[in-house]
């Protein structure tokens, strides 16, 4: 018996830039087909975010269509909401003294957005590094989170909805403040009922963590009985050979 195996269950993913997914140039060729080749999950890395989409939506929906076309449906949407001035379409900061209308500005992009990718999306993150974007909930309250994992529900039923935050495995583990802030925020929304499915955990390193001080971090963020992923998964460093082991490991 010869079996060759065609697909296999783990999500070996990328992020992916629309404009080159999309160019007619050598080098876009070349992209598309490197990515068909070593990856089956894809995130946009920029199209989806709120400045982007409301600059040019019809890039992003191109590129879900290209993936999706080609047999990758594993496609993360990044993100709903990053709640920083300086991630936000600049008419948002107008908005800091009406927060009725600040409310309603991203109630609205969130429906616009999460509906025009209705079925199309495994994942959404909603909420991106809350731990140190705070423009918003400073102005609308924390109870206003639940608020955007509500909205998002409301217009896609079944994609799966994560909060992301970053520095939670990365340099061996050191910076308790956030990891222990990021945990504080997933139980704040928990507690109040968002539809919350998955927890992000943006994997930028520049050095090894040890895998027992991971499992220890996993394990700790594993009570809540939600899906964890590695978001942002990249290895800074100019010793390829332990970018490789690390990246095995």
């Amino acid at each position: 018996v010869h079996v060759v195996m065609q697909r296999h269950a783990f999500g070996f993913g990328t992020a992916v830039a629309a404009d080159v997914l999309l160019g007619s140039s050598e080098d876009s060729e070349k992209y598309r087909q490197f990515i068909l080749d070593n990856f089956n999950l894809v995130v946009l890395e920029n199209d989806l975010k709120w400045p982007q989409w409301e600059q040019g939506r019809n890039r992003a929906l191109r590129a879900i269509q290209w993936l999706r076309d080609h047999g990758i449906n594993n496609i993360r949407g990044h993100n709903l909401v990053w709640p920083s001035w300086q991630y936000l379409p600049a008419d948002v900061a107008t908005l800091a003294r009406k927060p009725d209308a600040l409310r309603q500005r991203i109630l609205d992009h969130i429906q616009d957005v999460v509906s025009a990718n209705r079925g199309t999306l495994m994942d959404w993150d909603v909420l991106n590094e809350p731990y140190t974007n705070k423009d918003l909930q400073r102005i609308l309250g924390d109870e206003e989170m639940v608020a955007w994992f509500n909205k998002a529900r409301e217009f896609d039923p079944d994609v799966k909805l994560f909060v992301n935050d970053y520095s939670i495995l990365s340099a061996n583990g050191a910076d308790l403040a956030h990891r222990n802030g990021y945990f504080d925020t997933i139980r704040f929304l928990l507690d109040r009922q968002a539809p919350l499915d998955g927890l992000g955990m943006q994997g930028h390193f520049s050095s090894a963590t040890p895998p027992e001080v991971m499992l220890r971090i996993i394990d700790r963020f594993a009570q809540f009985n939600k899906q964890i992923e590695i978001t942002e998964y990249d290895f800074n460093s100019k010793d390829e050979q332990l970018q490789a082991a690390f990246t095995r490991d």
